[in-house]
C-alpha cells in the first residue's frame, strides 16, 4: 500500500458498529447539544500519524527532555537560578497547570467515548496521552524542586485542595459536565488553539533568561505537542461549522464562553510572566497582542468571518484589560498571601523601572500599592479570605478597564439569591446555566462555616497539605538560607540578593 491508503488501513475502519443496541443508547450525548451531523466521515484526522509514529516521536522527544532534566539536577543547576523568588512562581505555574494538564487528559477521553468519528477518536487518544506526558514531566520536575524547595512536599493534596487550584479545576469540571462537543470546543479550540503559546512559550522563555534550564526543557518539550493539540481545534472547529449551517449559533455561544472562561484561567499566567522572573524576555501585554490579538483575533477569525462566525462576545474588554491584568491579579495575590503557600517578595527598583516602561499605567495606578509599605512585603494583607466569582472562581477584584479605580464586579439575581461574578464576561457566562454556577463549593468558605473541624485552622491546613510557616510567609525561611548559601559556596552572582 501506498502511505495514504496505510495511513487509512492503520487509523480507520476502527469504530464498532453495534448490531444489537441502539446508537443513541451507546452514544447517549450525540444529539443531546443540538450539533447536526451530515456526514462525519469525511472529516479528516489532523495529526496525520500512526500509532507507531507517534510513539516514536514521543520517545525520541522523552530523551531529550529527560537529558537536559539530568544534567541539570547533577549540577546543582537550581541554586544558578538568578532569583529564588522564581521558584515561588514556578510553585504557583506547578499548583495550576499540572492538574489542568491531568484533568484535560480524562477531558479528551471524555470527548473520544461520546462522538463516534473516528477520525475525532484517534486525535483525542492522541491528545489524552500527551496531557498525561505533560503531567508525570511536570511532576518529576516538581519532585526535584521539593528537595531544595518548600511548599511541595504534599503535592497531591496541595494541588487538588489548595483554594487557588479551585480556578482551573472549575474550568475543567464546567467542560466535564458539558456535552461532548461543546467540550472539544472547550479545550481543543479556546483552550488549546487561542491560548496555549501565551500559556508556555513566554514562561518558558522567562525560565531560560533566568538560568532554569529545567524549567525551560519542560515549556518546550509540552509546546511541542501542542502544535497537533491547535490542528484539532481548528479541524473540530471547521468541521462542525461545515457540516450545518444551523450549527453556526451554538457554535458562537461556546466560543463567547470558553474564550472568557480559558482568559480568566490564565490570569495568573499573565502575573507570572511580568513580575516573578528578574529578567523577562517579554511582558503579558506584548505576549497578548502577539499570540492573541495578531495570530487569532486578526488571523483566525478574519477566516471564520465566512461562517458566519463574529469575534468572541468579551474579546474587546480582555484586550482594554491587558494594561492592568498581570497588576490587577498580583495585587489580589499580594493581599491574600496569608492564604498562598508560595511567599510574597518586595519589588525592587529595576522592577519598578521595567514595569513602568511595559505599561504607561503602572505608576498611576498600581505603584504606590507597591510602594505603600516598602519595608514590608509589598503592602499590607487583607484580613479574612476574598469574595470569589462564582463562574471563575478568582478573587472578584479586578479593576474596571475604562474607569481603574473602580471594581469590576457584577451582581446576578438567581432564585432569591444574589450571585457575584467579577466582570461582564463571567456575568454572562452565570446568567446563561445559573443552575450550574450555583453549586459553587468553595474551601474558604467551607473553613468559615466550620466544615473542617472542630480546629478548622488545623483541619485546614490537613486538607490543603500545608504546614502553617509555609503559608504566606516572607524570604526567611531555613530554606531560603540554605539556598543562598549554597550559591555562596558555587561563587554565582549576587546582584540579585
Amino acid at each position: 500500500m501506498g502511505l495514504k491508503e496505510k495511513y487509512h488501513a492503520m487509523t480507520r475502519d476502527l469504530m464498532w458498529e453495534p448490531k444489537d443496541f441502539d446508537m443513541k443508547k451507546v452514544y447517549p450525548l450525540i444529539e443531546k447539544e443540538g450539533i447536526i451531523l451530515k456526514d462525519p466521515s469525511r472529516w479528516e484526522d489532523p495529526f496525520r500519524m500512526a500509532y507507531n509514529q507517534y510513539v516514536k516521536i514521543q520517545s525520541e522527544k522523552d530523551g531529550i527532555y529527560h537529558a537536559v532534566r539530568n544534567a541539570f539536577e547533577a549540577n546543582d543547576g537550581h541554586a544558578k537560578v538568578v532569583d529564588s523568588r522564581w521558584y515561588e512562581g514556578v510553585k504557583v505555574f506547578a499548583t495550576a497547570v499540572q492538574p489542568a494538564e491531568y484533568a484535560a487528559h480524562r477531558l479528551m477521553a471524555y470527548v473520544g467515548r461520546n462522538i463516534p468519528i473516528e477520525a475525532i477518536r484517534f486525535a483525542t487518544f492522541n491528545q489524552a496521552i500527551d496531557e498525561l506526558r505533560h503531567a508525570q514531566i511536570e511532576i518529576k520536575h516538581y519532585a526535584h524542586m521539593s528537595k531544595q524547595i518548600d511548599g511541595l512536599h504534599s503535592f497531591s493534596k496541595t494541588s487538588q485542595n489548595l483554594w487557588f487550584n479551585t480556578v482551573p479545576k472549575s474550568f475543567f469540571d464546567d467542560a466535564m459536565t458539558a456535552g461532548p462537543f461543546e467540550a472539544l470546543i472547550a479545550i481543543s479550540f479556546s483552550f488549546e488553539y487561542v491560548f496555549t503559546n501565551i500559556l508556555f512559550l513566554p514562561f518558558a522563555s522567562s525560565a531560560g533568561a533566568v538560568g532554569d534550564e529545567n524549567f525551560a526543557a519542560v515549556g518546550k518539550t509540552v509546546q511541542s505537542d501542542e502544535s497537533r493539540h491547535m490542528a484539532l481545534g481548528m479541524s473540530a472547529l471547521k468541521m462542525l461549522l461545515e457540516e450545518d449551517e444551523r450549527n453556526v449559533p451554538l457554535i458562537q455561544g461556546w466560543i463567547d464562553k470558553w474564550y472568557w472562561r480559558a482568559y480568566r484561567m490564565f490570569s495568573v499566567i499573565a502575573t507570572l510572566v511580568d513580575y516573578y522572573p528578574r529578567i523577562r524576555p517579554i511582558s503579558w501585554k506584548r505576549a497578548f497582542e502577539t499570540y492573541v490579538e495578531e495570530q487569532v483575533f486578526n488571523g483566525l477569525f478574519k477566516d471564520l468571518r465566512k461562517y458566519g462566525i463574529r469575534l468572541p462576545k468579551f474579546a474587546e474588554d480582555s484586550i482594554k484589560e491587558k494594561e492592568h491584568y498581570s497588576h490587577s491579579v498580583m495585587r489580589i495575590l499580594d493581599q491574600y498571601k496569608h492564604a498562598n503557600f508560595f511567599r510574597g517578595f518586595q519589588l525592587q527598583p529595576d522592577d519598578y523601572e521595567w514595569l513602568s516602561n511595559e505599561y504607561p499605567l503602572f505608576n498611576q495606578y498600581y505603584a504606590p500599592y507597591f510602594r505603600k509599605n516598602d519595608d514590608n512585603i509589598f503592602a499590607h494583607q487583607s484580613p479574612g479570605i476574598p469574595a470569589i466569582c462564582s463562574v471563575c472562581q478568582v478573587p472578584a477584584e479586578f479593576p474596571d478597564p475604562d474607569n481603574p479605580t473602580k471594581l469590576w464586579t457584577q451582581y446576578s439575581e438567581y432564585n432569591n439569591r444574589t450571585y457575584l461574578t467579577c466582570s461582564p464576561g463571567c456575568k454572562h457566562i452565570f446568567e446563561q446555566e445559573p443552575m450550574k454556577y450555583m453549586q459553587i463549593w468553595y474551601p474558604a468558605e467551607a473553613y468559615l462555616n466550620g466544615e473542617f473541624g472542630e480546629d478548622p485552622v488545623a483541619g485546614l491546613f490537613q486538607y490543603s497539605g500545608l504546614l502553617p510557616d509555609e503559608a504566606g510567609e516572607h524570604y526567611s525561611s531555613n530554606e531560603h538560607a540554605r539556598w543562598l548559601e549554597h550559591r555562596r559556596e558555587l561563587g554565582l552572582d549576587k546582584k540579585y540578593f
